[in-house]
């Protein structure tokens, strides 16, 4: 039997599964992996600064059940678990390709990606660009799924809204609304929506989003704070983000 020991962790800003994408994806963050000291991974990393690409082999350490069919974003169906790369398996092990930013003694940084901070990674090796292609590769269900892709338009007054939060350090609402929209967005099982007279709204965190949607288009009408009058009058603090909720309902 094979025993697993991790090389060293993962580091990154994505905290919470729902701050990472399901994929690598232009809307991630960067992450870095730091080697563990004392097990000769310097030699071991000799080279690999000359790499453009690299396969992450890592453990999804969230999750400590699996299951033999899952629902992803893309799907309109269960599938089974090996037709995808959910990570509820039975070996919860992952594998992810990112491209290489640098290699600096025992720390490996890394382009977006979708990996959370604390990941243990078990293994990197090199995306070979010769033997790593299947020009007739297809996944069959995604092909046939029902579940579309929705342009996403935001309105002047949301990326005013974004721009503040943002500009207070929370950079992480934007790509969370734009992956939780671009697919199925309105499918209450998935996500945390709720329809309204005429809108919808998802929430994140203690945020509420509100948007407008058609056949194949959403529109983001604006950002809101999700507390009421009376809750940002109340002492309690359960989040730690009161402020920054006072500061954006007295801006806009």
């Amino acid at each position: 039997m094979l025993n697993l020991r991790s090389i060293g962790l993962f580091e990154s800003p994505q905290k919470e599964p729902y701050q990472a994408s399901r994929q690598p994806d232009p809307l991630g963050s960067f992450g870095r992996i730091r080697l563990n000291k004392g097990e000769n991974f310097e030699q071991a990393l000799q080279d690999l600064e000359g790499c453009s690409h690299i396969w992450l082999i890592f453990g999804f350490h969230h999750n400590e059940n699996w299951k033999p069919l899952v629902q992803t974003p893309r799907s309109d169906r269960k599938i089974g678990v090996f037709a995808t790369r959910a990570p509820y398996r039975p070996n919860p092990i992952g594998l992810s390709l990112v491209k290489l930013i640098s290699v600096d003694g025992l720390v490996v940084s890394v382009a977006e990606n979708d990996l959370l901070d604390g990941t243990p990674i078990y293994d990197i090796k090199p995306y070979h660009p010769e033997a790593d292609i299947a020009s007739d590769a297809k996944i069959e269900w995604l092909e046939n799924s029902v579940t579309g892709k929705f342009e996403i338009h935001i309105s002047p007054v949301a990326e005013l809204h974004l721009g503040f939060l943002e500009s207070h350090g929370m950079r992480e609402i934007r790509p969370f609304v734009q992956r939780q929209l671009l697919y199925d967005p309105l499918n209450k099982d998935k996500k945390r929506v709720e329809e309204n007279n005429g809108y919808y709204t998802l929430a994140y965190r203690t945020w509420r989003i509100d948007f407008a949607a058609t056949e194949n288009v959403i529109a983001i009408l604006l950002i809101r704070s999700g507390y009421s009058e009376a809750d940002l009058q109340s002492l309690d603090d359960t989040y730690k983000d009161k402020d920054l909720h006072r500061q954006f309902v007295k801006e806009f």
